[in-house]
């Protein structure tokens, strides 16, 4: 049977190092798409992990909060293990203005194939279909049939299609009519659209959340999606991230996140730290204070070629008294 853990820690450190745990040594064994030839399988579960306070337990140096500064000038408080330098190098190179900024979101139509996506250009200017990517998949608009338009009842009951004595008139915004005994391809001129060329309407998902909660705090309805059926299926590299969701409990701001995929060791704390920044922002913004966060991974997982990474890591912290108990006992275990 596939594994399916549940975590539930104070801090984003414990969360991290009992997943770490947990996915290492009782996690199973499965290849990955990424995997070169000589590749043991990676470790992998189903996991879904609550941080209970995650601005809590910030890493320490000498009684003093740590605080990284990025390529950009700016310093920050981290939330982790110190043990994990992936999470420092991510902060050191700018993955919070990354998230929160968008600072590299030029990179997506400035670089060639290497920067895909970026998860800010997807939560805060999210469209169904960009530009970059006709390089991918490409799809032509047809017109809607005017004979269905005449009977399609949710228009009729809404008034939008007009009946005269000569035809039926399909209205659209600001002023714009059709007349449906007349297809709509021979008054454009054209029978198809390429999707490529339309500039579709682009959302700030994060604006609307904060709306949405302002207006109703107990509301459903406040997530951002960040994949795009039409193309993410056909990506080398598609969004792990697919889903942020938001609502008010009890005066606090809770966020939960939805992933695909993940890389446990050298992504998940990363990741993470600039979740809850979005969190945070949100809770500024709506004046509230902040609650759990609760992250859910369809695959968490640890790739096979950094599994003796892991393992050194973990060896270090133990010798240095710095593991917790659990983690001890799964690997005296193995």
């Amino acid at each position: 049977m596939a594994k399916v853990f549940f975590i539930s820690k104070n801090n984003v450190r414990d969360a991290w190092l009992s997943a770490v745990g947990q996915v290492l040594f009782k996690g199973d064994d499965i290849k990955t798409e990424y995997d070169k030839p000589e590749d043991p399988p990676s470790k992998d579960a189903t996991v879904l992990i609550e941080i209970i306070n995650p601005f809590s337990s910030p890493v320490m140096r000498k009684d003093k909060i740590m605080k990284i500064k990025s390529k950009y000038g700016n310093s920050y408080e981290i939330y982790g293990c110190i043990a994990d330098t992936y999470l420092v190098g991510s902060i050191q190179s700018g993955y919070i203005e990354e998230i929160l900024e968008g600072v590299n979101d030029h990179f997506i139509y400035d670089s060639g194939v290497s920067f895909p996506y970026s998860y800010h250009d997807r939560i805060f200017n999210y469209a169904p279909f960009a530009l970059e990517d006709t390089i991918h998949r490409y799809y032509d608009l047809e017109f809607v049939d005017t004979d269905f338009i005449k009977h399609h009842q949710k228009l009729i009951k809404a008034e939008k299609i007009k009946s005269t004595e000569d035809t039926d008139i399909w209205k659209l915004k600001d002023g714009v009519e059709f007349e449906l005994d007349k297809k709509i391809s021979d008054k454009i001129g054209i029978d198809k659209i390429p999707i490529g060329i339309l500039n579709f309407p682009r959302i700030n998902q994060i604006e609307y959340i904060i709306q949405k909660l302002r207006e109703k705090p107990y509301s459903r309805r406040a997530q951002a999606i960040t994949w795009r059926p039409l193309i993410d299926p056909y990506h080398v590299d598609p969004p792990c991230l697919q889903r942020i969701y938001m609502r008010i409990k009890e005066g606090k701001l809770i966020i939960q996140t939805t992933w695909r995929s993940r890389d446990l060791f050298r992504a998940w704390e990363a990741n993470v730290n600039g979740m809850i920044r979005i969190q945070k922002y949100v809770a500024d913004q709506l004046g509230v204070d902040i609650g759990h966060y609760l992250d859910f991974s369809n695959s968490l997982h640890i790739y096979g070629n950094t599994l003796s990474e892991v393992k050194d890591m973990l060896n270090r912290m133990k010798n240095k008294g710095e593991l917790p108990e659990e983690i001890i006992k799964l690997m005296e275990k193995d």
